[in-house]
């Protein structure tokens, strides 16, 4: 509660920033409608007042005047209240993609080893969602605290200048609405946050059952049932968790809404009882009701926004917490040094863990690559290869060593600039459902160069079947959306190399770039990698020994270690574990002589 008023001056500043002309008419009408409640108010006082006096020997005239402002007062608070409830669409809108924008700047400016961490996923999770709603949720509340007050106000001096006892008693009233709202409100968020990673669980088993790239394994081994029943039993607990949540609430506003009846129906039954005794007018006495009910509305609608309010600053500190980290992380990701041209890239007695792991994934690596070389890195699976790779690229600060650029730590260099000069192809590369065009041009996507792009994309050899598509390079890959079209597994391949081609930066990694291509197209690949890259750096990563034996150096890694390195001769020459493995892929294809038997 003590940080209640900081935590909704930040709500406001973020629906102003988002949309400040929505947001001042909306107050505005907010300010007219209390307004014009409170014109009700006194207009019917003095209606009733002139009533009165008509069977005295007034004429019926004498209440057109009050009757007209009445009925104005009401038409403009209506009027006012549907053009708000419209103009509040808009601005629930437009808060909301300034707020999930925020989230996804800072998704993608902190560091990748930050992905590995439940806690950051739990983190990012309850930004999103509260992104979407809550910084609104928190203007709309304090824009409706403020409206009911204005109307308070109002209504209030009215029924002080009448008879201050009713305003004192209706007010006391609701002080039990006020503390179950409050009550309700922790609970709420308290449930909200235990459910955050069950909530992500079960929405992985619906993608994983909805999705297209899953559908056929899924049908494959029969696993619809039994993903379903897993994401149902998830489902099934936080149905129950809800069940014992609404009967929570349920028995506190219960007990709240019962207190507040029993006061509203006393303070009635006294002002019957005044009327009766002749302590009060029949006029005054139609007005102070008049006034309980419209001030029993407000304060309803002052407990529902305060309530809103308060349950919001509860959820909105999870956004603000998230996001108030991004200034830092732009600053750390720009505040290096200028990246000068690659001479050479030196990994130094690098060690690496993963937070999800216990063991390091390297120990003590030291690997170095210079300029213009096809430096290879061989292994069988697990021995680190991509994690090493992606510590090369930046993507990843050591636990331990260097990573240095021309002998300058990488930490020390301006981090977006050092991943402008690296182009990287993943093994489980990105499959954007885009143009093709799109696909290829996301490589460097500020680089309007179609010529250049059609050329990326035939010295991937991909520019044979773009082409020929519908509608050429403007097709949408994927079958997601309409007029979509898929691709082989190895036509996306070479869409993603054609992806690095275009990039055309100085040091290229590629990881396993040739798996999903048919023998053919992988040998042209790598009989032409040293034309397609002549003056430019390539890290290859490998399974097939083949393809890495004419790399300028090789290195061997065996449990997150450097088990060896040299040339493929090198390598071959000392019957190591290079030799061992090279070996034992070639036999594969080799045709056992007659002697093999004996």
């Amino acid at each position: 509660m003590r940080k209640l008023p900081e935590t909704m001056v930040t709500g406001l500043r973020l629906v102003w920033r988002a949309a400040p002309r929505e947001m001042a008419l909306n107050a505005a009408l907010q300010l007219v409608v209390a307004l014009a409640v409170t014109g009700q108010v006194l207009a019917g006082k003095r209606l009733l007042d002139r009533l009165l006096t008509v069977g005295d020997g007034e004429s019926f005239g004498v209440v057109v005047g009050p009757l007209v402002l009445l009925s104005a007062a009401s038409a403009v608070a209506a009027i006012c209240t549907v053009v708000r409830i419209e103009q509040q669409r808009v601005l629930a809108e437009l808060v909301s993609r300034s707020a999930i924008t925020r989230v996804h700047e800072v998704s993608a400016a902190v560091d990748l080893l930050a992905f590995d961490s439940p806690a950051f996923h739990d983190r990012l999770e309850r930004a999103r969602v509260n992104a979407l709603s809550r910084p609104l949720q928190m203007g709309n509340g304090v824009l409706g605290v403020l409206s009911a007050l204005f109307t308070l106000a109002g209504i209030s001096l009215a029924l002080l200048l009448i008879e201050p006892l009713f305003f004192v008693l209706i007010l006391v009233a609701y002080v039990p609405v006020w503390l179950a709202t409050t009550r309700a409100s922790r609970v709420a968020y308290r449930f909200s946050v235990a459910q955050v990673e069950r909530d992500r669980r079960r929405l992985y088993l619906s993608l994983v059952l909805s999705r297209r790239d899953e559908a056929a394994e899924v049908r494959a081994f029969s696993l619809s049932g039994f993903l379903r029943r897993r994401h149902d039993a998830l489902y099934q607990e936080r149905i129950d968790d809800v069940r014992v949540l609404a009967t929570s609430r349920m028995r506190m506003g219960m007990v709240a809404g019962a207190v507040t009846v029993v006061l509203n129906g006393a303070a009635i039954a006294l002002l019957v009882w005044f009327v009766s005794n002749g302590t009060i007018g029949v006029a005054d006495a139609g007005a102070v009701a008049g006034a309980m009910v419209l001030l029993s509305g407000r304060l309803d609608a002052l407990a529902a926004s305060a309530g809103s309010v308060y349950e919001s600053s509860l959820f909105i500190e999870d956004f603000t917490s998230f996001v108030a980290d991004l200034p830092e992380l732009q600053r750390r990701a720009g505040s290096g040094a200028a990246v000068p041209p690659l001479q050479s890239l030196v990994a130094d007695h690098v060690t690496f863990s993963y937070p999800s792991r216990s063991e390091p994934v390297l120990r003590d690596v030291s690997v170095r690559v210079e300029q213009g070389q096809v430096v290879a890195l061989v292994g069988e699976n697990g021995s680190g290869k991509t994690t090493l790779a992606k510590l090369l690229a930046g993507l990843y600060d050591p636990s331990d060593g260097t990573v240095q650029w021309n002998g300058v730590p990488l930490v020390d260099l301006d981090r977006t600039a050092v991943r402008d000069n690296v182009g990287i192809i993943f093994q489980d590369f990105v499959r954007y459902t885009l143009s093709a065009y799109d696909n290829i041009a996301v490589g460097r996507h500020e680089r309007n160069d179609p010529a250049a792009l059609r050329e990326a994309a035939e010295r991937a050899s991909a520019d044979s079947f773009l082409a020929a598509l519908e509608n050429g390079y403007d097709t949408l890959l994927g079958t997601e959306y309409s007029y979509g079209t898929e691709l082989s597994i190895g036509q996306w391949q070479r869409v993603a190399l054609a992806r690095a081609f275009f990039r055309d930066a100085p040091l290229l990694i590629l990881d396993e770039p040739t798996a999903a291509l048919d023998p053919r197209t992988e040998a042209e690949f790598f009989d032409r990698i040293r034309q397609l890259y002549r003056d430019r750096t390539v890290l290859l990563i490998s399974h097939r020994f083949s393809t890495v034996r004419n790399a300028d150096h090789i290195y061997v890694l065996e449990h997150g270690q450097v088990a060896e390195h040299g040339t493929h001769d090198e390598l071959m020459r000392r019957q190591g574990k290079y030799a061992e493995l090279f070996l034992l892929q070639a036999a594969g294809f080799i045709e056992p002589g007659p002697d093999a038997s004996s």
